[in-house]
């Protein structure tokens, strides 16, 4: 699997710009994909087959390390090995927050445990 930053030359900044504005409702995220990769610890992930799966992007909220992300359809198993890889990026808890269903299911399949209705948290070493 390839990992990108927005730093890269081969960064595939229109694929994912696309992909976020067409689930930027859905993610509840009020800032444009600009403000996002700017402000962010932003990844994009594609196969070894060079097929996009989705991005993730990392941010404080006080002091906890949140992760947010948003993907093509039917790369559900994809998106927990790429949370499984992202989280051993950081030496803290990762915290995510959502009311989407199939999140919910990603999360918890990627060892994501749920905190209330809509919080969630991998535990460092856990």
């Amino acid at each position: 699997m390839k990992v990108l930053i927005p730093l890269n030359k081969d960064f595939n900044y229109f694929e994912c710009k696309n992909l976020y504005k067409k689930y930027q409702k859905l993610i509840g995220d009020i800032e444009d994909f600009d403000q996002i990769i700017n402000s962010t610890l932003f990844y994009s992930f594609i196969t070894d087959e060079n097929k996009f799966i989705g991005c993730l992007y990392f941010y404080k909220t006080g002091d906890r390390l949140f992760v947010n992300g948003f993907s093509n359809r039917n790369c559900h198993l994809k998106n927990i090995e790429c949370l499984n890889m992202a989280e051993k990026w950081f030496d803290c808890d990762i915290w995510a927050r959502t009311k989407h269903k199939t999140a919910k299911f990603c999360l918890k399949r990627a060892g994501f445990k749920q905190i209330d209705s809509e919080l969630y948290v991998k535990k460092k070493g856990e």
